[in-house]
């Protein structure tokens, strides 16, 4: 058993006469008595090995709280919950079969119902099967979430085309994958996308043009991004707060 029901009340009336190694070791041994699902072993030694309580204590439990059989110390309530939790299990593992047709007369029910029904059955697995394998070869990519220009994309536009403008290029490049529909909106490396990108650009008019990475339009971007962040979880009152004083602190 994974669980056991656990009612405190009847605990507490039915242990308050126990010593506190006492109580240890009777909850030690209903918890084994659930987990196995069988009769405490009679051997004391072995138990207080098991349970790590003393061996004065277990025995005393053992006589106080559970019934001695030749199989072992016996718990009237253990084996009425084991007994349930047991024909629950058992019930649902009927109910699977009949209900997917595996074993027993799972298969004839399921053919009175529908005669098709494990041709069908098995069909969806071989489609689902299929997909899975398609899956696997052909990995998904993600659109394009990507706020503000990293600088190391920066510093590749600057490198690889020192005539465009980074800022402007960006924008662009954003602009078109985020309004893109279709299976050709995601991509895997979004940097190699950037790259390719770059490299196709015609040259650039109006616009600064001098390649040159703008740190106050970039920090202060960062810092509106966080004002609206904070917005949706602190409230505008509060947020605006936190904008003005880190734009206090900008130097440019």
């Amino acid at each position: 058993m994974y669980w056991y029901p656990f009612n405190i009340a009847d605990y507490k009336s039915s242990t308050a006469h126990l010593s506190n190694d006492e109580d240890l070791a009777f909850r030690r041994l209903l918890d084994m008595y659930y987990d196995t699902e069988m009769p405490i072993p009679l051997d004391s030694t072995w138990l207080a090995r098991r349970i790590r309580v003393s061996i004065k204590a277990i025995e005393s439990v053992l006589g106080d709280m559970f019934e001695r059989r030749e199989d072992g110390y016996h718990h009237k309530r253990c084996d009425a919950e084991i007994v349930k939790y047991q024909a629950f299990a058992e019930s649902g593992k009927r109910g699977a079969a009949i209900r997917w047709g595996k074993g027993g007369d799972g298969g004839a029910i399921g053919s009175l119902i529908d005669p098709n029904a494990n041709n069908n059955h098995n069909n969806n697995n071989n489609k689902n099967n299929n997909t899975t394998t398609k899956e696997s070869r052909s990995p998904k990519g993600s659109r394009f979430s990507i706020e503000l220009l990293p600088r190391d994309w920066f510093d590749f536009c600057k490198a690889e085309r020192p005539e465009l403008d980074p800022e402007r290029t960006f924008q662009q490049f954003r602009d078109y994958w985020i309004a893109k529909a279709g299976k050709d909106a995601s991509k895997l490396d979004w940097l190699a996308t950037w790259r390719v990108w770059v490299r196709n650009q015609k040259i650039q008019t109006g616009g600064n043009g001098n390649g040159k990475f703008n740190a106050g339009k970039y920090i202060r971007d960062q810092l509106r991004m966080e004002s609206q962040l904070a917005e949706k979880v602190v409230g505008s009152g509060v947020a605006q707060e936190i904008g003005n004083d880190l734009s206090d602190k900008i130097p440019f």
